[in-house]
């Protein structure tokens, strides 16, 4: 359910109308609710703000909106989590990498589960949006070759995971928590002496973004 200001397939008015009375709906048997929102983001921060608790388990799916969009709402609805396709992975699309960015820098708002600031469910959105890091690894197992994907399914998600575990550790300076399954490491660097000294940092990998996006879809959906 949501608003789609893109394609424009219903008018306004209708898709507003119909978005509340489906969040009704759903508020009043106390099931989660699953949002799609497309260049909407006024109307649908303001209807979900009117129709929902702010307890209520939230998951905006597929986002490619600001993030300063998802930051009010990931600090609003304390049980919302944003959906991270292999979007994220498109030269074309910046907002969906700064939302992990921001996520790391601020702790997600609230954080969801075992400390970890990453409020995200990973999804596919198939038949669409194939991660595009993952023609890296078919040139290592074609031959060089470089075929294109018709579609996606739910077996590229590491590529998906793998990609904002990348984007979460080039942020990770400047959090203070994350996933309890990521590693700490040891590394080393010249001081100004010019002497080696050894430094510590914590390390994500796809499996450990996976493992809180698990853990977050069996706290909104139950799964």
């Amino acid at each position: 359910m949501g608003l789609d200001y893109h394609y424009m397939n219903s008018p306004a008015e209708v898709q507003k109308a119909v978005f509340r009375r489906q969040l009704k709906q759903a508020v009043s048997l106390g099931k989660p609710i699953t949002i799609h929102t497309r260049e909407a983001e006024e109307d649908t921060e303001a209807i979900l703000m009117e129709e929902v608790p702010k307890d209520h388990k939230v998951h905006v799916h597929c986002f490619t909106d600001s993030p300063e969009f998802a930051q009010r709402l990931l600090s609003h609805f304390p049980n919302l989590c944003i959906g991270i396709t292999g979007v994220i992975t498109y030269s074309t699309n910046l907002n969906t990498s700064e939302v992990i960015r921001r996520m790391m820098a601020t702790g997600g708002g609230t954080a969801l589960t075992d400390g970890s600031p990453l409020r995200i469910l990973l999804e596919t959105d198939a038949p669409y949006m194939v991660p595009s890091n993952i023609y890296e690894s078919l040139a290592l197992t074609s031959g060089g070759k470089n075929p294109r994907l018709a579609f996606s399914h739910s077996g590229m998600i590491a590529w998906t995971a793998g990609f904002v575990a990348d984007i979460a550790n080039g942020a990770s300076s400047s959090s203070t928590s994350l996933a309890s399954s990521a590693r700490v490491v040891e590394g080393t660097h010249q001081n100004e002496d010019g002497d080696s000294e050894t430094t510590q940092g914590t390390v994500l990998d796809a499996n450990d973004v996976l493992e809180v996006s698990r853990r977050n879809a069996r706290l909104v959906y139950g799964v």
